[in-house]
């Protein structure tokens, strides 16, 4: 089945509550590392609903992110970004975006500013996301069941305007962490909820 979209509208989710997908998620954040290199990382455990509304402008989005679940590849880079020198886990385990309000950017390109509010190390900043509607499929695994549709963000953010440490200064200038850190999303979100689908192959508990 492809539920329809809003009246108006030629593509995006029909009206109603929607669930992230996390096998076919993933948030990725990009960061000055030494001054002069980049560093690329993940979180891999979101979870979230998006409520469709028949006004799509009117739509809402609730995202928690698990902080621990950051990922870099080194496993000592991970547990130092873990510590209360960076995002501070113990004290602060989720990252929470929720949003505020969408703005158009032109329906036939299907893009969109997505405005909210984003939490983290226990602080909360108003943040835009420019996002577009990617494309929409049935599920691989049920597609007589399931069905999807797939969006694109990013956006950039300020450690200093959460409170997260940057690693304190280097000998040869700057600081160990860029302040800057851009953010790219690639969601999927589903109609139904994936949590048995996640237990069944063993992604949870």
């Amino acid at each position: 089945m492809n539920p329809l979209p809003p009246e108006g509208y030629d593509f995006g989710p029909a009206p109603g509550h929607w669930h992230i997908d996390p096998i076919h998620s993933c948030i990725i954040f990009v960061a000055r590392y030494l001054r002069f290199g980049r560093v690329q990382g993940t979180f891999g455990d979101a979870r979230g609903a998006v409520m469709v509304a028949d006004d799509p402008a009117a739509s809402k989005v609730d995202v928690s992110v698990r902080a621990a679940s950051v990922n870099t590849g080194v496993q000592a880079r991970d547990d130092h970004l873990r510590s209360a020198d960076f995002l501070d886990v113990e004290n602060h385990p989720e990252i929470r975006f929720t949003s505020t309000r969408i703005e158009e950017r032109s329906v036939h390109k299907r893009t969109f500013y997505l405005h909210g509010d984003l939490t983290i190390h226990g602080t909360t900043r108003p943040i835009a996301l420019e996002c577009e509607w990617a494309g929409e499929a049935p599920d691989y695994a049920d597609p007589d069941g399931t069905y999807g549709h797939f969006f694109a963000g990013n956006t950039q953010i300020r450690l200093s305007d959460f409170g997260v440490g940057d690693g304190g200064p280097v000998p040869w200038g700057d600081r160990l962490v860029g302040d800057v850190i851009d953010i790219v999303l690639e969601l999927r979100v589903q109609d139904t909820d994936p949590i048995h689908f996640l237990r069944q192959i063993g992604h949870v508990s």
